[in-house]
């Protein structure tokens, strides 16, 4: 995870960089060409990209096909440059955002199952407004899984979580604030250190802010660890900076004898 916050970190920082340049093109349609293809539940976004050109791409959402049929490239890739050169057709995961430098006039198509045919309408649907609303979306569709690994509706969670009123603790950690994955969450003041204990989220038998307003993440940077029957924390298990803080419904509602069904 910390690579991953590092590389995020470092596509952010270039993009910054090149935003205070002379010329910057942030949609490409000065510096490049670029072309849409449609067939039946397909769309194809061509990019012509001249030698010598730097572009960072957009956030996806979807996992997609990508080829590079003209041209060398050098590509960011986890923290490290990969040098292609055209024919070069892979598949891209969900959530990729990539910086290319292109080496010589280059041709890269991107390609995606879809039913739209407006260019803009299909970008509002494969597109993530920033690694925040990504994270969002990744946990959204991870809560559906966990709904049905468990056997579960909505309401059945809503019954754990907003069972009770909540105490409210004094805490110097989080703040509470509107959130990308669903209501509001928690969010914290600074850096929270791996091991740190959060908050209390159940504290002499009664729920607290932490026990009430965490989401859930299938790629949780905390969870709930049980001191007795009466009292839980909420404890880090990575580095949090600027992000909600998350954990695994899964492993709260083993906690409390639920059982997964698949």
């Amino acid at each position: 995870m910390k690579a991953l916050v590092k590389e995020r970190g470092a596509i952010l920082a270039l993009e910054s960089a090149m935003s205070e340049m002379e010329g910057y093109d942030p949609e490409g349609k000065e510096t490049c060409r670029i072309t849409h293809y449609f067939a039946p539940g397909v769309y194809a976004r061509e990019m012509w990209v001249p030698a010598g050109c730097l572009i960072t791409g957009k956030i996806h959402l979807t996992e997609h096909l990508n080829i590079l049929s003209q041209g060398r490239v050098s590509v960011s890739n986890k923290g490290e440059s990969v040098m292609m050169t055209a024919p070069y057709t892979f598949v891209s995961p969900v959530g990729t955002k990539r910086a290319i430098y292109a080496h010589e006039d280059s041709t890269w198509t991107t390609i995606h199952a879809t039913d739209l045919s407006d260019p803009d309408e299909i970008e509002a649907e494969i597109i993530a407004e920033d690694f925040q609303s990504l994270d969002g979306f990744l946990a959204r569709s991870d809560y559906e899984k966990f709904l049905l690994e468990f056997g579960i509706t909505e309401d059945d969670v809503q019954l754990v979580t907003h069972s009770s009123d909540v105490v409210v603790t004094q805490n110097d950690k989080f703040t509470i604030a509107e959130s990308k994955i669903d209501g509001y969450g928690l969010f914290p003041f600074a850096q929270i250190k791996s091991g740190d204990v959060i908050a209390p989220s159940l504290l002499a038998g009664q729920k607290t802010e932490a026990g009430r307003f965490t989401n859930h993440s299938g790629n949780p940077n905390a969870k709930m660890v049980v001191i007795d029957r009466d009292n839980i924390n909420l404890v880090a298990i990575r580095d949090i900076g600027d992000e909600e803080i998350t954990t695994d419904y899964r492993e709260t509602l083993l906690i409390q004898g639920l059982k997964r069904i698949s």
